[in-house]
């Protein structure tokens, strides 16, 4: 192959590689036919796809369903950043499950939210049919791992607390206080920030209020 010859392929490549990231940014196109009839089908379709799209809570309980089958069946995602952004997630997504069937009627200040239970065990036992060496597990497994980074760098809650707490926390703190009440809300970052889910946190969890004075540095919010 001559020099202009693999210049020119390298051009094309490359070509190829930025249309397929630009289109991975794109709105998600209507869901085929072929995942309408599965529970959760539009979910998965946008993971596989990679095209964006807001997921519901329940939605996402879905997705940490599905995340933590693939961690512990298939050891996916095998890269370092990836495991760290899913252990993360799993993790939040279980002790909000934990502290939910904990908690007793007369101790439920937050409306309750159906579903969430069932929308994870939904995820982990669609894993059930999906061998963990074919396509479908690769796909679902970079999918999340590109949804969860996206999300973790574009937090609607760490934006609106530094913009209402300008003059006294900055991004450190408020990024501190979004990993604390996660544990209690998985959904965090993509909610509007209130100091209402500061404190129903520590009403679920009162070792958040030691969390965030002690590990970030927040007394007053």
């Amino acid at each position: 192959m001559t020099v202009v010859h693999s210049v020119r392929w390298l051009i094309l490549t490359a070509a190829v590689l930025f249309r397929i990231t630009v289109g991975a940014q794109d709105k998600c196109p209507p869901t085929p036919e072929k995942y309408r009839d599965l529970e959760f089908g539009d979910v998965r379709f946008a993971v596989e796809e990679d095209c964006r799209r807001a997921f519901t809570q329940n939605e996402q309980f879905f997705l940490a369903g599905v995340t933590g089958a693939l961690r512990s069946n298939c050891k996916l995602p095998r890269d370092r950043k990836g495991r760290a952004l899913v252990e993360q997630f799993t993790k939040a997504a279980a002790l909000s499950l934990e502290l939910k069937a904990r908690r007793g009627p007369l101790q439920d200040r937050v409306p309750s939210r159906p579903g969430r239970a069932a929308a994870f065990a939904t995820g982990k036992s669609m894993m059930e049919d999906i061998r963990c060496n074919g396509p479908e597990a690769a796909l679902l497994a970079r999918g999340i791992v590109i949804y969860l980074d996206r999300t973790s760098g574009s937090s609607r809650f760490i934006t609106g607390c530094m913009e209402l707490y300008a003059d006294r926390y900055g991004e450190k703190q408020c990024r501190c206080i979004a990993d604390t009440v996660r544990s209690v809300f998985p959904d965090v970052d993509q909610r509007f920030f209130d100091r209402e889910i500061v404190k129903d946190s520590i009403h679920q969890s009162p070792r958040t209020a030691l969390t965030l004075m002690l590990s970030c540095g927040v007394q007053n919010y």
